[in-house]
């Protein structure tokens, strides 16, 4: 199992690499999968705050008609997203708190010092 970029769940087939099913569990991203140890139920989460639970409960078969394209579009997001650094929004906050806090030392730096000139 893997979760993608692309807020789906894809299942793979452990001896052909096959993908066998494929789940939308997310609008965004799916960071964490993680199957029960002894039961079937599968837990994921994405960069939201929720944890999904899941279990089989459908007899239909999943179609994966749609995952050439999706695959291709996750390879070109993934081309075009090679050089990029996701950060988290509370350590970007952190840093720009830091830079305010930074910027007035040296203004009140500079008052003193001329000042005592």
């Amino acid at each position: 199992m893997s979760g993608s970029d692309c807020g789906r769940i894809f299942i793979w087939n452990k001896w052909t690499g096959e993908v066998v099913n494929m789940l939308v569990a997310d609008s965004h991203v799916v960071n964490c999968i993680q199957p029960h140890p002894t039961s079937f139920v599968l837990a994921s989460s994405g960069i939201d705050y929720n944890v999904k639970l899941w279990e089989p409960v459908s007899q239909d078969p999943c179609s994966l008609d749609d995952l050439d394209e999706i695959v291709e579009r996750n390879e070109v997001m993934l081309r075009e997203n090679r050089d990029t650094i996701t950060l988290p929004p509370t350590f970007i906050l952190w840093i720009l708190a830091y830079l305010q806090r930074r910027r007035r030392r040296v203004q009140r730096e500079e008052i003193y010092s001329s000042d005592s000139d």
